[in-house]
């Protein structure tokens, strides 16, 4: 197939699952703990490990019931025809095969990389359980490709973050599945990123050729509310601290990762900074190299750390007002474009508008990679 625009970093949450994909199959001694959908006077309600998570068919990753007046986007969304309904039966765009493909064509893409419900790996504590969780999706997700449209929606697999040997194992039997590449949850791992036993990751993964994506999910460490009372004072302002920080968690990922020599070791291995944002890179980029060089060159690495990023590192993003001088910074076979589908910010139905205007001061061929050759060849879309 010939691609002319693919986003990179399209989504579906744990949110728009279907309601029974894991209580319907969980071993007795799991009903209890596993994702499961409850009924509640305003519809389904998502509970995990015994939790209340929020909504099913809710917006976005947050689970949150819509509410006119929460997101602009959401708003803007709802006029066209999306639609969050709570109820059973109700059929969730993002994971009704014909509806998502039609949001496609709306949207002018002829092809999305689809991040997954990564976040039920830091909501489930039992290690067994996450890894069961993950295949279960996985196995659900490939099949909804395939009922979707296997030459235009490309799931990523949920990689296990607990164990290394796991997780290489899932990579190896999601590769065989027919997926492309799989996203890693950086937060509750059970060891830290920067450690040698995720080796036997990264060698599966470059064996496979299974890029590792890991997603922005947030700051965690953030200043949060201290009473209830202050929280539903401040909502607006503590919400806006949360969102404009979003993306710049993966800061600790890109230095831990390059630190671990993981790139050095294993040549073949790729790895995107999911929804990361560009423009941050050059600074992180220069601090690690001048403290690689000041006290940890003991570590033996043939190039400098933003080098093996600008060999084996790809950087998603939406939209960026300062992407034109940070390019050649970091490198413009490196970044991806992505529509972030269907999220609160997201650019759809209008990515080709917005691409029109942010990208216009890049030429055919730039523009060309950063929306859709870059993907296409991390990815082997041909």
């Amino acid at each position: 197939m010939a691609y002319q625009l693919i986003s990179g970093d399209n989504h579906i949450d744990l949110t728009y699952c279907p309601p029974d994909l894991w209580s319907d199959a969980a071993p007795a001694k799991w009903k209890d703990a596993a994702p499961r959908c409850v009924e509640r006077d305003d519809g389904l309600h998502w509970v995990v490990d015994g939790h209340e998570k929020g909504m099913w068919n809710g917006v976005g990753p947050g689970f949150l019931k819509y509410q006119e007046g929460s997101f602009a986007r959401i708003d803007e969304m709802k006029g066209l025809g999306f639609d969050w309904d709570n109820r059973r039966g109700a059929q969730p765009r993002p994971t009704t095969p014909e509806l998502r493909v039609a949001d496609l064509d709306r949207d002018g893409l002829d092809a999305e990389i689809v991040y997954g419900c990564l976040m039920i790996n830091e909501m489930i504590a039992d290690g067994d359980m996450r890894l069961w969780a993950d295949q279960t999706y996985n196995d659900w997700v490939a099949d909804f490709a395939k009922r979707a449209d296997p030459n235009r929606v490309f799931p990523l697999a949920v990689v296990p973050n607990h164990d290394p040997e796991a997780a290489a194992a899932e990579v190896r039997r999601c590769a065989k599945l027919g997926l492309r590449g799989g996203d890693l949850a950086f937060k509750k791992m059970g060891r830290p990123l920067w450690h040698h036993d995720w080796d036997v990751l990264w060698q599966a993964a470059a064996e496979c050729k299974f890029p590792i994506s890991f997603h922005s999910t947030g700051f965690k460490g953030l200043r949060a509310p201290d009473t209830p009372e202050m929280e539903k004072e401040y909502f607006v302002e503590f919400r806006l601290v949360r969102s404009a920080l979003f993306q710049l968690d993966t800061m600790e990922v890109l230095v831990s990762l390059l630190t671990s020599g993981a790139c050095e070791r294993f040549p073949d291995f790729n790895f995107v900074l999911g929804e990361s944002g560009v423009t941050w890179l050059p600074y992180v980029f220069d601090r690690l190299d001048t403290e690689y060089h000041d006290r940890a060159r003991s570590l033996g690495f043939s190039m400098k750390p933003s080098d093996y990023f600008r060999r084996q590192g790809f950087v998603t993003y939406q939209q960026d007002k300062y992407l034109e001088p940070i390019v050649p910074l970091i490198g413009e076979d490196n970044i991806i474009w992505g529509a972030d589908y269907p999220h609160p910010d997201c650019l759809w139905p209008e990515s080709s508008k917005i691409l029109d205007r942010n990208l216009a001061a890049f030429s055919p061929e730039v523009r060309k990679k950063i929306t859709r050759d870059n993907v296409a060849r991390l990815y082997g879309l041909n």
